[in-house]
């Protein structure tokens, strides 16, 4: 069985948008203060851990930053990333989960489940793949 959505993405997708020359990696080159102008410019959130802009997370803010210069290029796309919605706080696994996480090799890191080389964001997906996984493993 071949698992089409292993795949690679394309190299065009990891490679920095245009006008983001001003960041590098995570933060922005320069002072804190250009990261901050970004982050407000744009109306991106940080929890901390990741960057977040119009309900979606991203772990380099130079992500954030070019889908929403991505958004804002469109003529007719409403902008939505005045609208932040709460990040969730950030909580470690509890014991039970953990429990659950090692019965079914899911492994936790960077604030991310990961199961399979495929990360997720919410305990419950990882364990629903984990799942399916298993179950697709046992009819073959």
């Amino acid at each position: 069985m071949s698992k089409t959505h292993a795949m690679k993405t394309d190299g065009r997708w990891h490679a920095p948008a245009a006008n983001t020359t001003a960041l590098n990696g995570d933060a922005a080159a320069g002072s804190p203060f250009e990261r901050e102008r970004h982050m407000v410019d744009f109306s991106i959130g940080f929890d901390g851990l990741r960057y977040a802009y119009n309900g979606f997370r991203y772990d380099r803010l130079a992500d954030a930053v070019a889908y929403a210069r991505l958004m804002r290029s469109r003529p007719m796309q409403e902008d939505a990333g005045n609208q932040r919605s709460p990040i969730s706080a950030f909580a470690p696994p509890t014991e039970a989960q953990r429990s659950l996480m090692d019965s079914l090799a899911i492994d936790f890191r960077d604030g991310a489940y990961r199961f399979e080389g495929f990360r997720y964001d919410g305990l419950t997906d990882a364990v629903n793949y984990a799942k399916l996984t298993r179950q697709r493993q046992d009819k073959d």
